[in-house]
């Protein structure tokens, strides 16, 4: 492994000192260990008066890792790891289908869309100091365009509603995880990661929203429209201006434009001062309850400026990285910006995370396994981290180290693209099945990384390989 003095000294844990190199993964497998009985010390499973999640979680976890080992494998920390990860994901699963929370905010936009075919307020007209009984009590906070969506979608009988949007989620959810260049085994281990089942199980439009920022490279002209259900996620239409992307930035504009004026006929201007004081009400009412209308955004624990700051800092470090691994990274700004943020909040992320190294990837796959909460800032803390230290990213090209439990193959890159420098991908790995990369058209053909003079690049940073 290459050293690099401009970079980092060490850029994997082969170059460490023997003893360190063997006793690190298992210090992050132990440090992962103590997280997850912390984090869920008073769960119980499935519901509360069952037996605790940290015993069952640490029972099927050696369970897993036994029959892992009875293959003849040799039981290794980073594989541990992923096994425990994939339990508490799943476990946490469990926990949250018998939590009764299914398609809480489905019944949300079916109620803003009974509400606006009545010609009833849709938007909240006062300030909340209490939480509401009913999830459907909660507000609507979608611009007016999106109500004769939903309007249509209730006139609809309650079973072709409810079945048609869970499998569109399912559909969407999985359309994006390919779309990100996950192989198919590894799109099953992920639809258990909880920001995307909770995603489904909720009926949040948010797994929508992600199937339009995974289809960018292909159709870049979403990103504008994604705002439309999440208006944070406009965030991640900064990276068509980043690449140059004229044409798209301005067909997405006409779109939005375009459908705002075709439903003004139906929303009139009304609506959208309405829509506008109920923003303004739902910020005032945050306060009052702030564990449900912050989630586990940074405003619930930090003051605003502090939020706005880390935000800032975070875009633009984000916005400043060319091609797709900016794509990935402005993809994780968009929930750091996020005023309330939820768990499938963090599935524009995943590509962010998709670039560390395969012991800090399942770190933050480990530490996002179990609810959501201030624990959830390490993962994204340290996947920032990551854009300034080499050692915790990823290098695609090269096979080695972790490389067979890490979701994407060898010479991949997020969004399937194929690294320059390595001649194909390598099926490889226990969940292996590669998709077909495609070129990252995400960057400008005047990108010298595209010449072959420089077809040696290996990064998705595009930094040249360390001399000797």
């Amino acid at each position: 492994m290459t050293l690099s003095p401009r970079t980092s000294r060490w850029r994997s844990t082969a170059d460490l000192p023997a003893p360190l190199a063997a006793l690190a993964p298992w210090a992050v497998a132990a440090g992962l260990v103590a997280y997850t009985l912390y984090a869920t010390v008073d769960w119980d499973l499935p519901w509360s008066g069952g037996p605790s999640f940290g015993p069952v979680w640490i029972v099927a976890t050696t369970l897993a890792i036994a029959g892992w080992s009875a293959t003849g494998r040799r039981p290794r920390a980073l594989a541990a790891v992923a096994i425990g990860t994939v339990t508490a994901m799943l476990l946490t699963d469990v926990a949250y289908l018998a939590s009764g929370r299914e398609l809480r905010d489905l019944d949300i936009y079916l109620r803003a869309g009974d509400q606006f075919a009545a010609g009833a307020p849709v938007y909240l007209d006062h300030v909340l100091m209490e939480r509401p009984d009913e999830p459907p009590g909660y507000p609507f906070l979608y611009p007016p365009v999106t109500l004769p969506l939903f309007a249509g979608l209730g006139a609809l009988p309650d079973a072709v509603a409810r079945t048609g949007w869970v499998a569109g989620s399912v559909g969407a959810a999985v359309a994006a995880l390919r779309l990100f260049g996950l192989p198919w085994r590894w799109v099953a281990v992920l639809l258990a990661w909880p920001p995307v089942f909770q995603g489904i199980q909720v009926g949040n439009v948010a797994v929508l929203v992600a199937l339009l920022f995974a289809a960018a490279p292909r159709w870049p002209a979403g990103l504008v429209l994604a705002p439309i259900f999440k208006i944070y996620s406009g965030l991640a239409a900064a990276w068509l201006v980043r690449e140059g992307r004229w044409r798209a930035l301005a067909a997405g504009i006409a779109i939005v434009a375009g459908a705002c004026l075709a439903t003004l006929p139906l929303t009139g201007p009304g609506r959208w001062a309405e829509w506008w004081r109920g923003l303004d009400l739902f910020r005032a009412s945050q306060p009052f309850l702030p564990a449900s209308l912050y989630g586990f955004g940074l405003l619930y624990f930090v003051p605003g400026w502090a939020a706005i700051a880390a935000a800032g800092a975070v875009f633009a470090a984000a916005v400043h990285t060319a091609g797709r691994s900016g794509l990935a990274r402005l993809g994780l700004a968009t929930a750091v910006a996020s005023p309330s943020l939820y768990s499938h909040g963090l599935i524009m992320g995943l590509p962010a995370l998709l670039e560390l190294r395969a012991i800090a990837l399942w770190g933050a796959l480990a530490i996002t396994a179990v609810s959501p909460g201030l624990g959830w800032w390490l993962a994204i803390g340290l996947t920032v981290v990551a854009w300034f230290v080499p050692t915790l990213r990823r290098d695609p090209a090269a096979a080695g180290e972790g490389a067979e439990w890490h979701p994407l193959p060898t010479g991949i890159g997020p969004w399937g693209r194929l690294v320059p420098g390595s001649s194909q991908a390598v099926r490889r790995g226990p969940l292996s099945s590669v998709p077909a990369p495609s070129s990252d058209v995400g960057s400008r053909a005047r990108d010298p990384s595209r010449s072959p003079r420089n077809s040696s690049w290996t990064s998705v940073d595009r930094e040249k390989p360390a001399r000797p």
